[in-house]
């Protein structure tokens, strides 16, 4: 890596646009701040740390590298030494504690409008003084914040003396942005390769809320957890006897863990690697790159077959860690219209954990002090914090993905699957057990409440054929118990609870034991790879004034129609129902399960039993004719349709062409957002493109914003 400066702008890197991605897609929220926080055991002295931070801002060009966006464009430059001063900011205690206050620091959102990325504040609690800086993803990352606070600490010891900031010794001269090279050839085949025909559907999990809104709030819940004894000694036994880092056998459980709620068996998880060179270890900026990590979890091989290829894949991407995923996204995109990244939904840290031996800011003594920002990118974090005694989980996940009680369920399997891991490794991934006793009373005590209230107890199968864990979505499955032995009329037999019937139905079974029904399984459909429960969706619709009847059909597409949803409406004639109608979708529901068409009918078509007649409304969606594209203004369909030609570099698109099913990227996105926006005369977010990916329905979106 070579070393470089400058005051002329560039342009943006592909990585960097990414996480610029993000910011428009949630322009209100902080999700790329990396704050970090120091509790001292004292007051510092604001007018010295004051000078400090100015020295050291003046001496990183990185800290005073600023971004401009505008349109589809995204360009950084340095600004020059003396235009830096910073503030120290007094942040606002909060009546719910210091923490409270540390994130509502912490999420403020930065702009990229040319100002600096980077600010400091100072929180008295009670004897204490907190020292909290937050700085924008793309100039920082973890590293970084080691780097700076001891740079920090250093200047403000040194002013305290009356001496320089910096030593004369260390030159005079600003630390230079480290410019990372471009990506090897080989690097770049290696993860085309890696990636070939990855199916994201596979990321799914069977637990959780189940909702991928279109326009996220990326709000996020952090949980911390100490591994119990046992399992850190199983992962250091394991270790020691498969040959392998601690860092990859906890990776094969991660694997494991998610496949085991429903995810896989082809499975990636993103794991960051700090892609500092030789001589560039303190360099500040971002300078991580998140490596998507394949691998394939099969119930027939061994715990230690699957660490085994593990750890082929993990040295594998390290030695092609140069090439960051963000410079093939036109190349390995896969279809599916989510903000979520196409590639990976988990990810997985493994660090050692930070060491606060001799931290002090002057003479008082300094610890890390927990900072979050309140945000999560992803639907799960795993960050395993290593010391010679312990290992520790800071587990961050996305609200809108995992409830707390689900992730908290996570945390505690994955410690007692850890645990037995020890004594397993040569048991099937099928034979490994991955509940905790908790989950085990829940279920029981499910079953038996059941048994006792007479006749019909169930259970709840997973896509695999075990009992489903609590939380966790399956086929629920009856048990007669009071059938005759002789009846063999059943199509399994659990091993506890003997024969059983399939229902059909979706359920899960509580973290209490309750049993809650889900749905009609032969009415879950995969839409741009999203599962969608097509009687959820009916009876949200149904539930809308005005709605008499509502009935959602699944219509197939062709090579330049991806085909769809189409929602059959027994309603009046009602000009701001399907507005109100999408508005409620894109905030109870995953925005896939947004219908593509919505048509109006005074009646639905029944069938025998008094039901929508589901043939013949899949009948008239093949037809055609229900796009309902006489809404729609129609010259800006017109006009968003050869956007979409321009845009995909195609010549066959039509009014319900998904945008991501062609093969529609975020960086692709965000040109359609700009250019639609000037051809309606309306501000168009990267979230509006997501939630309405055909020219049909973002012209129908735009027509509602102009009115």
């Amino acid at each position: 890596m070579s070393l470089s400066t400058g005051a002329t702008a560039r342009t943006a890197s592909p990585k960097e646009r990414s996480l610029w991605m993000l910011d428009r897609l949630v322009p209100d929220a902080g999700a790329n701040n990396v704050p970090a926080a120091l509790r001292i055991g004292g007051r510092l002295d604001r007018p010295a740390l004051r000078t400090a931070l100015t020295a050291v801002v003046r001496r990183h060009d990185a800290l005073r590298t600023v971004f401009h966006a505008a349109d589809d464009t995204l360009t950084a430059s340095v600004l020059a030494p003396g235009g830096t001063d910073l503030d120290v900011q007094e942040i606002t205690p909060s009546a719910d504690g210091p923490q409270a206050a540390l994130t509502a620091f912490a999420a403020t959102p930065f702009a990229l409008d040319g100002r600096p990325l980077i600010r400091v504040g100072l929180l008295a609690d009670g004897d204490d003084d907190v020292l909290c800086f937050v700085v924008h993803h793309l100039v920082f990352d973890t590293v970084s914040a080691g780097v700076f606070t001891r740079s920090l600490a250093r200047a403000y010891a040194r002013v305290l003396r009356g001496e320089q900031p910096y030593p004369a010794d260390e030159g005079a001269g600003p630390v230079p942005v480290l410019d990372e090279p471009a990506p090897r050839p080989q690097s770049t085949d290696f993860w085309r390769d890696h990636l070939a025909g990855f199916d994201p559907g596979a990321l799914e999990t069977d637990c959780g809320t189940g909702h991928n809104p279109a326009r996220p709030t990326l709000a996020g819940g952090r949980l911390d957890h100490t591994l119990t004894p046992g399992a850190t000694a199983a992962v250091r036994k394991l270790a020691k006897e498969l040959r392998a880092p601690e860092a990859v056998v906890l990776l094969a459980a991660y694997y494991l863990l998610l496949a085991a709620h429903g995810a896989g068996p082809d499975l990636v998880v993103g794991t960051p690697v700090n892609v500092r060179g030789d001589g560039a270890a303190d360099a500040i900026g971002y300078h991580v790159n998140t490596l998507p990590l394949r691998t394939a979890v099969d119930p027939g091989e061994s715990f230690r077959a699957l660490v085994t290829r593990t750890r082929n894949v993990f040295f594998g991407a390290l030695s092609h860690a140069d090439a960051p995923v963000d410079a093939l996204l036109a190349e390995v995109a896969r279809p599916g219209a989510s903000w979520r990244g196409s590639l990976f939904r988990h990810v997985f840290n493994y660090v050692p954990a930070p060491g606060d031996a001799g931290l002090a800011f002057g003479d008082t003594p300094a610890r890390t002090e927990p900072a979050e920002s309140g945000y999560c990118k992803f639907d799960l974090e795993l960050n395993v914090l290593a010391t010679p005694e312990t290992l520790s989980l800071r587990v961050v996940h996305g609200t809108e993905a995992l409830a707390e009680a689900d992730a908290r369920a996570l945390v505690r399997r994955y410690d007692a699957l850890l645990s037995g891991l020890g004594e397993a490794a040569d048991r099937t991934v099928a034979e490994i057990e991955v509940g905790t006793d908790a989950d085990r009373t829940a279920l029981r005590t499910g079953y038996e409440e059941a048994v006792r209230a007479g006749g019909t107890a169930g259970f709840v199968a997973s896509a695999g054929g075990r009992e489903a864990l609590p939380g966790v979505r399956g086929e629920l499955c009856l048990v007669a118990t009071s059938r005759p032995a002789a009846d063999d009329g059943h199509d399994g037999a659990h091993p506890q609870h003997g024969p059983y019937r399939r229902t059909g139905e979706l359920a899960r079974r509580g973290y209490d034991g309750t049993l809650e029904i889900l749905g009609r399984a032969d009415r879950r459909v995969t839409v741009h790879g999203v599962p969608v429960q097509l009687d959820r969706l009916e009876a949200l619709l149904a539930s809308e004034d005005g709605v008499r009847a509502a009935a959602v059909v699944l219509r197939k597409g062709d090579d330049t129609d991806p085909g769809g949803l189409v929602a059959f409406l027994a309603a009046p004639d009602d000009p701001q129902l399907l507005d109100r109608l999408r508005k409620r979708i894109g905030a109870e529901l995953p925005a896939a399960a947004e219908p593509g068409s919505f048509v109006v009918l005074d009646a639905l078509p029944t069938a025998a039993d008094g039901r929508p007649d589901l043939a013949e409304l899949e009948r008239r969606a093949a037809a055609g004719g229900t796009t309902g594209a006489d809404d729609a203004d129609g010259q800006l369909l017109a006009d968003l349709v050869e956007l979409w030609n321009d845009v995909l570099e195609r010549d066959d698109v039509g009014p319900q062409a998904n945008f991501f099913e062609l093969g529609g990227h975020s960086l692709l996105a965000a040109k359609v957002a700009q250019r639609s926006g000037k051809l309606a005369g309306v501000r168009v977010r990267l979230a509006d493109v997501f939630a309405n990916p055909t020219p049909l329905t973002l012209a129908e979106h735009l027509r509602a914003a102009r009115a």
